[in-house]
């Protein structure tokens, strides 16, 4: 079925007359329904368990005093074999798109922006949770120490990427060896927080001056956890765009430095690290991430 015939059995399944497109993602897309309204038709097979969850994650979120707004789902479901959900629509445009056309002093401001949204988000502390992945109900991991989650999740996504990795890079075994060893130099029960586990400038929303308005797409990626694995994306999952400068670059890792330390350092690196595993199964689905993955292990 292509997308426009599952958008039309959506639509239909919720009798409405029409949507407009807001963009698409590798795992959805969005639009404009109306009303404040914006609806996500899911590109692949979600469980009713993921989707409950996401939504009682979501208003759960509403309980905190963020100075952003953040998504609150209001219905879910399935048309067919499409799973879709209803959310309030959220105020600003994409980071990624306002970004390139800002000038010099305003994309320091725009950074520094962007940056501003974690603190809030890792502000939210949630003991009772294990560390692990709290929406991810098809492939849940947890654990009760904070390293243990990591090589497990590491172990789980090379079950379906070592193929892969072993036939690109030469010294896979090596780095896989190397980056479980340096989990011990991790806290084994840090405390538990919110960590949103995709930051990137795809998911935030700003106003025209690249001032931030809303954080989104909260998904199995996000974590209880050590909240620098967030500055770990925030600093190198911008590598993918080609309008993000060197001096973009070096202002950003500046600001980090201002707030959490040099020291903060060597464990984001870490978490470089694990993410460039943690996406290594995507060679088909999404090559140019690969890409990404094969460049920080080649390093190691």
């Amino acid at each position: 079925m292509t997308e426009r015939e599952r958008l039309a059995e959506v639509l239909r399944h919720l009798k409405l007359d029409s949507a407009t497109l807001l963009g698409r993602g590798m795992t959805s897309s969005l639009y404009d329904i109306g009303g404040g309204r914006v609806l996500k038709i899911h590109n692949g097979p979600q469980a009713h368990g993921y989707l409950l969850r996401l939504q009682r994650f979501s208003e759960r979120l509403q309980s905190f005093s963020f100075p952003f707004a953040v998504p609150l789902i209001y219905e879910y479901g399935a048309a067919g074999e499409t799973h879709y959900h209803v959310e309030r629509r959220l105020p600003g445009r994409d980071f990624a798109k306002v970004f390139p056309r800002l000038t010099s002093a305003e994309r320091r401001s725009a950074i520094a922006s962007f940056l501003d949204g974690l603190p809030p988000l890792h502000a939210v502390h949630m003991p009772q949770l294990p560390y692990g992945e709290p929406l991810n109900v098809q492939k849940e991991i947890t654990s009760e120490t904070w390293p243990g989650y990591l090589q497990a999740r590491i172990e789980a996504t090379l079950a379906l990427s070592y193929a892969d990795l072993q036939g690109d890079l030469a010294n896979v075994d090596r780095a896989v060896e190397e980056f479980y060893r340096e989990l011990s130099s991790l806290p084994p029960r840090p405390p538990k927080y919110l960590v949103h586990g995709d930051y990137f400038p795809g998911n935030v929303l700003c106003d025209e001056r690249g001032f931030l308005t809303a954080v989104v797409d909260f998904s199995p990626l996000t974590l209880i956890g050590d909240p620098l694995v967030d500055l770990a994306g925030a600093y190198y999952f911008c590598r993918i765009y080609d309008f993000v400068t060197e001096s973009d670059y070096e202002f950003l890792r500046s600001r980090i430095t201002e707030r959490y330390g040099t020291h903060c350092w060597q464990r984001i690196d870490l978490y470089y690290t694990f993410y460039s595993f943690r996406f290594s199964d995507c060679k088909i689905t999404d090559n140019h991430t690969y890409r990404w993955c094969l460049h920080r292990l080649r390093t190691l």
